[in-house]
């Protein structure tokens, strides 16, 4: 039991650094567009049912903004457009499931669409879930414009 808090603990103590909550630094609050929009914005903390699993992504910036957020139960992604929360279906995975979490994972709705890709073999376990050391998310937005972001992440479970 305290091995496994001991690892919660590590692992929010990390993401939070990585989003510079630690360090005083005000975050980022939104990744924009080619043209200079804002296309999508930070997250809320999301809390997790029993037996659910999700995977958290960060962009892989100067100031990390936590921007996508999966569920397993349902299948959806969750993202803030103009500070408004979407949730995305999705509509196709690849791979082999990492707690519900797909390496080729699609999504639509709303008139946009993402995709998000990670390697599996990069994915470190954790007590209850894993740490994604890369990833890569392309955003369509519906204007037409698609952004690719590097991200980081959490396979998170609620036990």
């Amino acid at each position: 039991m305290i091995a496994r808090l001991t690892i919660t603990a590590m692992a929010t103590m990390l993401l939070a650094a990585c989003a510079g909550e630690l360090s005083g630094e005000k975050p980022a609050t939104a990744i924009a567009d080619p043209m200079g929009a804002a296309a999508l914005s930070e997250l809320p903390t999301q809390v997790l049912a029993q037996g659910q699993c999700a995977l958290v992504l960060w962009s892989r910036s100067s100031t990390p903004l936590r921007f996508v957020v999966t569920l397993d139960r349902p299948a959806v992604a969750r993202v803030s457009m103009k500070g408004r929360l979407v949730e995305l279906a999705r509509v196709s995975q690849t791979g082999q499931s990492i707690h519900g979490q797909f390496p080729e994972q699609r999504y639509r709705g709303e008139g946009v669409s993402l995709e998000i890709s990670f390697m599996p073999e990069d994915a470190r376990p954790l007590a209850g879930g894993a740490v994604v050391s890369s990833a890569v998310v392309e955003f369509d937005d519906p204007a037409g414009w698609t952004s690719v972001i590097p991200a980081i992440g959490l396979i998170a479970c609620q036990s």
